[in-house]
């Protein structure tokens, strides 16, 4: 008899820890909830890249809706004065006023109410159309490396940017300045057809430059100064 319920108490035993029962009355520790979605960068459409835009101060600007984005952040810089200008919408269009005859750049940045995550749209540039300009100036150039505020190794150096202009048929040139002063001032090429240089720099230290770029009917414009270092 006693046998009998020593087996019936271990099968009881058994059966109720077969069957997720613990001392401490509870089961497994739920999974964490997912992280909230990450907004998508928008694709830009007006505004297009590299023209030459509309008559009037007053742009409209539009781009695409992307997923999981509740606002949209656009700002807008006047690449000749620095100076740049921003609006947040819940729109896919705004429209903004500014100088004409200038060139400017613009991007949108995509967030959401739920998470701190952005995203940035590409980059578009484009000139606002001024009276009786005949030919415009060239976009300022676009520095691309040595990255701002990067460490190079001392030796042959690559410099690379990209320039661009809305006149059609313009040939462009470039006047390259590289040096430890800032602004640079030492021109270190002179109507450079290529945007493109290997340029050899010996000693370490803090340098800076920057790009002009000229088409063939004498208008230029000035790219911004960029930083970076060397270590030898």
């Amino acid at each position: 008899m006693n046998t009998l319920k020593k087996l019936f108490t271990l099968f009881i035993i058994t059966l109720f820890y077969s069957c997720g029962g613990s001392s401490g009355g509870g089961g497994d520790t739920p999974p964490p909830p997912p992280p909230p979605p990450t907004p998508k960068a928008t694709t830009l459409i007006a505004p297009a890249d590299k023209t030459e835009c509309l008559d009037g101060e007053n742009v409209e600007f539009s781009w695409n809706a992307s997923e999981n984005t509740d606002s949209y952040t656009i700002i807008i810089k006047n690449l000749l004065t620095a100076q740049s200008i921003s609006q947040t919408t819940t729109s896919t269009k705004v429209t903004i006023k500014l100088e004409v005859g200038q060139p400017y750049s613009w991007y949108v940045v995509s967030s959401s109410n739920t998470s701190t995550t952005t995203a940035e749209s590409g980059k578009w540039k484009f000139y606002l159309k001024g009276e009786q300009i005949l030919n415009y100036a060239p976009f300022p150039a676009d520095l691309s490396s040595p990255k701002s505020e990067s460490t190079v190794d001392a030796g042959s150096i690559k410099f690379e940017w990209s320039g661009s202009d809305v006149d059609d048929g313009d040939t462009l040139t470039y006047d390259i300045y590289i040096d430890s002063a800032n602004p640079p001032t030492t021109r270190v090429r002179t109507g450079y057809a290529s945007s493109t240089l290997d340029y050899t720099i010996s000693e370490g230290g803090t340098y800076y430059w920057k790009i002009v770029t000229k088409d063939n009917h004498g208008s230029n414009s000035e790219s911004g100064v960029s930083m970076f270092k060397v270590v030898e």
